[in-house]
């Protein structure tokens, strides 16, 4: 097992200086679990690319690593105060991805968690991968939450629909390494 995991690995830097070398085109390598033995192997060695130019890329070791921010405020000055003052607070980012993009979980009182759906943006939740909850940003391709400048919705369960409210923001706390 433990040959099969270093030829991998061997492979991969292979490849990589080939990346390096020949790299005029974006190249994806994804490695199997299989292929080197242990899923935490297999997370060190997502994907490796080169971008357009030929620049090299580091390896992903986390599909989450460009979203920098460990916790989030999520505030409001309108009427998500309101009707949801129970998911307003601080967030901080789960240990594991969802869907290939950060997640994070309000560590006081209800227990909230802010995750994405694929297709059907940001939610915050009672659970991560619920379909139903309080605060919901239909946004499908920013990969941080936080990064969302505007368009966020809160559930009003009087009324039985999503409102906006423009004073909803979602904004960055502490940086990874502050």
């Amino acid at each position: 097992m433990e040959n099969m995991r270093m030829v991998a690995m061997v492979s991969l830097c292979v490849l990589w200086v080939l990346l390096v070398v020949l790299g005029t085109h974006a190249i994806t390598i994804t490695v199997k679990e299989e292929d080197l033995g242990d899923q935490e192997a297999h997370k060190q060695f997502v994907e490796a690319k080169v971008d357009a130019l030929g620049r090299s890329l580091p390896l992903l070791h986390n599909l989450t690593s460009s979203c920098s921010c460990d916790k989030l405020l999520l505030s409001s000055l309108g009427p998500a105060t309101t009707f949801q003052p129970k998911v307003m607070g601080i967030y901080t980012m789960s240990h594991t991805s969802y869907n290939q993009h950060p997640s994070y979980r309000q560590n006081y009182g209800a227990d909230y968690r802010l995750y994405w759906l694929p297709s059907s943006g940001w939610l915050v939740g009672d659970k991560r991968g619920a379909t139903t909850g309080y605060v919901h940003n239909p946004d499908t391709i920013q990969t941080c939450p936080y990064l969302i400048p505007s368009g966020w919705l809160y559930y009003s369960s009087v009324h039985g629909v999503w409102y906006q409210d423009t004073t909803l923001v979602l904004r960055c706390m502490q940086r990874t390494g502050d």
